[in-house]
């Protein structure tokens, strides 16, 4: 039996012209938590509109637990949605706010009493929501969506209006929260670390279609194409030339290990991604001269003139220094046929 609880099958928005999510299929099971992450324009908030029954689609279906709700209408559905800026009612008591939603508008004082204890505010009740900060009026949308027992949850930018020592440790908790709960759940953004700590799948989105699903290290360590090994994460790109099947050519002789996702022949031109961790200085290699160095504690940050690009690389602090001539090696790198994306 398939555990796929939650199922996007082809969905596909048009408006006008424009495709804004093109032939999508995704599925989630029941409790997981998946993020769609993508650059603005890349259809992750039109799909979510989709899933919250706020638009139609063109074409394809939503499906939950083997029921087809694409003609459902948002209350039908049953899902609860975290919007970006909260939407919280600002004449209303914490509580108030929480029970909105329930039966009679304010719904059972001992559930909602449950409700905010599950996301740590518990006695804040009567406070009025705009004597709360960012974190807690976040988690007050969080409560609110979550008071009715919505078959989905959906999470539009849930941080993005946090700053960002807020930030870090909102997402601690909401990340508790959604564990504690164990309700399927499907976030929007377009910052890859709130993408990873929250999501146990991550779908990465461009001009409405998918580039590739899976965990986030799956995504780091194995992107299929170039736009999301260059999206996700910090590397440098550099033309190449793939020397034979696990190897490519940099520069006059300089070979690295490179793993190539799409069939690449030895000779062909491709996009060389090297992420910053994977570079490091030695005796030979790659000639080049630190343009910049950035100190961070344990680690610094250096960025390599290579004729016209710079390389960024990860070492330890004092590895280099301002204007020092440099030899860059690999320990390994991804190619991509330059034809391809």
């Amino acid at each position: 039996m398939s555990d796929t609880y939650l199922e996007l099958q082809h969905l596909t928005k048009r408006y006008d012209e424009h495709v804004a999510v093109d032939d999508l299929s995704l599925t989630l099971p029941r409790g997981g938590v998946l993020a769609l992450l993508g650059p603005s324009g890349s259809g992750k908030t039109t799909t979510l509109r989709l899933l919250a029954g706020f638009e139609r689609p063109d074409a394809g279906r939503i499906v939950v637990e083997g029921r087809d709700v694409t003609g459902l209408s948002a209350a039908q559905r049953r899902f609860g949605m975290v919007f970006q800026h909260y939407a919280l009612f600002p004449h209303l008591t914490v509580a108030e706010n929480v029970g909105f939603g329930l039966a009679g508008g304010d719904g059972d004082p001992g559930h909602v009493a449950a409700t905010l204890a599950l996301v740590d505010l518990s006695g804040f009740g009567r406070r009025g929501v705009t004597e709360l900060s960012g974190g807690q009026q976040q988690r007050v949308a969080v409560a609110r969506a979550l008071a009715p027992g919505p078959a989905v949850l959906l999470l539009d930018e849930p941080l993005s209006n946090l700053d960002p020592g807020l930030r870090e440790r909102t997402r601690r908790e909401l990340r508790t929260v959604l564990r504690e709960t164990g309700v399927t759940t499907l976030l929007v953004t377009h910052e890859q670390e709130e993408a990873f700590a929250l999501g146990e799948r991550v779908a990465v989105l461009r001009a409405g279609r998918l580039e590739q699903v899976g965990t986030p290290r799956e995504l780091y360590e194995q992107p299929r194409t170039l736009f999301v090994a260059t999206f996700v994460g910090r590397a440098s790109v550099m033309p190449g030339v793939m020397a034979a099947a696990d190897r490519v050519r940099i520069g006059d002789g300089v070979e690295w290990p490179a793993t190539a996702p799409a069939a690449a022949r030895s000779g062909e031109a491709v996009s060389v991604v090297v992420r910053p961790e994977a570079l490091r200085f030695g005796a030979d290699g790659l000639a080049g001269q630190v343009a910049e160095c950035r100190y961070t504690g344990a680690r610094s940050y250096y960025l390599v003139r290579v004729g016209d690009r710079l390389l960024e690389v990860e070492g330890a602090p004092d590895a280099a220094r301002l204007g020092d001539r440099v030899r860059l090696t690999a320990t390994r790198a991804h190619a991509f046929p330059e034809t391809g994306s």
